[in-house]
């Protein structure tokens, strides 16, 4: 375990390897007193946990193996934002009991007690201080709650474009580097703090509607009237934000204007469509402009350009590929190819045999058929493989930077 630095800034790291009691862990970083009676790891649990950040935001990941893994844990001084990539954990309130599984993103607010267990875990997250984080609504000009700030969940719309991930992909070199400190590091940690005020709903704010529920509608909002070609002005009336909020929340949030996210989004329903072609034997280019024309594509060119700027490729070309490997063709390499894509996409989810078979557009009898021809395994099989490789290397880097 490395100490602390005076400026806030540490590296710290916690391992049953090293000698490291599972108590260290909750004594250390969750400022408790008795963890050693109500926290436990079993003999045979190997675990490692790693800390990078500072005072105001943390970066954080727990890999346990073996065993099982247990305690309460109790009201805290920050919000913790994470991801489980493996595993399963029970977390117990003192009102209701929530199983948290592969996937979305939970977050648990800092004055909320609760005893958990967890078997086989593989953690990702992120500590915001609730003074910090308090501090930064403030700024944002937020109406919060004078008692204890607490936070729902994500909506699915929200949770599925995953800002929060994509952000700290984007920042993380620089937030685990120890040379990134003082207004340098605050900045980064403001930028993570308004993604959270942003997409996860705060409770307790009266008749005051949240930014997050907002996005979620405007999301919604875009995705059921993408073909209409809604103007920007139509989205923020939807959603009950003046048109400048909505650029700013999607600037804050997405990466992105509502102009570019709806464009883009059309752009991903027609490439869903030439996925899909299926028996459809119309000649691709007639193929091509009736599904563009669909979602509000008119001119063929500058479609032809954005679409080639989003995907790499022609769409006419995706929609020979689609044709080419139905079934029934005798060319089914690019079935599975397209199968081992999504799934090494998603190498960290916990995916299912339907999801995979949808992205390859086959039934998924029909894609075992296929996988086994081809690679002499199931799909299910070739998933777990990638997702063993994907959690390997993610460990590695984490050990590399701790």
């Amino acid at each position: 375990m490395t100490d602390p630095t005076t400026n806030g800034f540490r590296k710290l790291r916690f391992a049953d390897g090293d000698g490291s009691d599972y108590s260290d862990i909750f004594e250390a970083e969750y400022h408790g007193s008795g963890f050693a009676s109500e926290t436990y790891a079993t003999d045979d649990t190997r675990y490692e946990y790693t800390v990078v950040g500072d005072d105001d935001l943390t970066l954080r990941t727990m890999r346990a193996e073996g065993g099982r893994r247990g305690g309460v844990i109790g009201a805290r001084e920050d919000h913790v934002v994470f991801w489980l990539t493996k595993g399963r954990l029970e977390m117990h309130f003192p009102d209701r009991t929530r199983v948290v599984e592969p996937g979305s993103p939970y977050i648990a607010s800092a004055s909320e007690a609760y005893r958990f267990e967890s078997d086989g875990t593989v953690y990702n997250g992120v500590h915001i201080a609730d003074s910090f984080l308090r501090t930064v609504g403030r700024d944002l000009g937020y109406r919060l709650p004078d008692g204890p700030l607490l936070f729902d969940q994500q909506d699915e719309v929200i949770a599925r474009r995953e800002p929060l991930r994509h952000l700290i992909g984007e920042l993380g070199p620089a937030l685990v580097d120890d040379r990134v400190v003082g207004p340098m590091r605050t900045a980064l940690n403001r930028r993570l703090a308004i993604v959270v005020l942003d997409t996860f709903p705060i409770r307790n704010r009266g008749d005051d509607v949240p930014v997050a529920n907002r996005l979620r509608d405007a999301i919604r909002y875009v995705e059921r009237h993408a073909a209409e070609r809604p103007a920007v002005s139509e989205i923020a009336a939807a959603c009950g934000l003046s048109q400048r909020g909505l650029q700013d929340v999607f600037a804050r949030t997405l990466d992105s204007t509502p102009h570019r996210f709806l464009r883009e989004h059309r752009l991903d329903r027609v490439r869903s469509e030439l996925l899909r072609a299926g028996d459809d034997r119309s000649p691709s280019a007639d193929g091509v402009a009736l599904v563009a024309r669909k979602w509000g594509f008119t001119n063929p060119g500058r479609f032809a350009t954005a679409y080639r700027e989003r995907f790499g490729e022609d769409p006419a070309a995706t929609r020979r590929a689609s044709l080419s490997a139905r079934p029934d063709s005798g060319r089914s390499s690019w079935r599975v190819r397209r199968a081992v894509s999504f799934i090494e996409q998603h190498a960290t989810e916990d995916l299912s045999l339907q999801e995979i078979a949808d992205a390859a557009g086959v039934l998924p009898r029909r894609l075992q058929q296929l996988f086994r021809a081809e690679r002499g395994e199931s799909p299910m099989t070739c998933a777990r493989a990638i997702r063993a490789a994907a959690e390997r290397n993610a460990a590695d880097g984490t050990r590399e930077t701790a």
